[in-house]
């Protein structure tokens, strides 16, 4: 499996592939992909590829007929705006998806997701990529759903013990 990162600026070519992406998106991402994040990746456009916290992945595997889509991952805002995953049925449990969030995380550096809390699946990849659950809120459905976030982003600098405070707030 190959993992890579996907920009063009021949505009009609962006158009096609980003159409394809959203097309495999509504196909095999079970119906949990946010409006949002579809939307989110209806309008990107190949420069805001370029800007910070904007990645788009695919996982492609060689097959008889060249390379084939097994995953899409979408990351916009560092996943505060959109973070989408999809992998195709015949590459579930194949730790596909976890590969494109663990490189959505090494190259943005910090990460962070919205999962419901029914979806076992997208939560085991998201502990697998290294994300941590930081709160528990209602999702866009009412449903209730974990914001996961990269470590180096789950720690507020605010709440960490300032020079002489004590670590342990009741010493024994």
């Amino acid at each position: 499996m190959q993992i890579s990162s996907l920009y063009d600026s021949n505009p009609a070519q962006w158009e096609s592939r980003r159409s394809g992406l959203l097309e495999f998106l509504s196909e095999y991402g079970e119906q949990r992909i946010t409006l949002r994040g579809c939307r989110r990746l209806a309008r990107l456009t190949p420069d805001q590829l370029a800007l910070p916290g904007v990645s788009l992945l695919v996982a492609t595997l060689r097959g008889q007929n060249g390379r084939q889509l097994a995953g899409v991952s979408f990351v916009s805002g560092f996943g505060k705006e959109a973070c989408v995953v999809a992998v195709h049925p015949l590459y579930r449990n194949k730790h596909t998806g976890t590969a494109l969030l663990t490189a959505q995380l090494e190259r943005l550096g910090q990460l962070e997701c919205h999962v419901a809390c029914d979806n076992a699946a997208s939560l085991k990849m998201c502990f697998n990529s290294g994300l941590a659950a930081v709160d528990l809120i209602n999702g866009p459905t009412g449903k209730p759903t974990l914001l996961l976030r990269s470590p180096l982003s789950a720690v507020d600098p605010a709440t960490l013990p300032q020079g002489g405070e004590l670590l342990c707030q009741s010493p024994s």
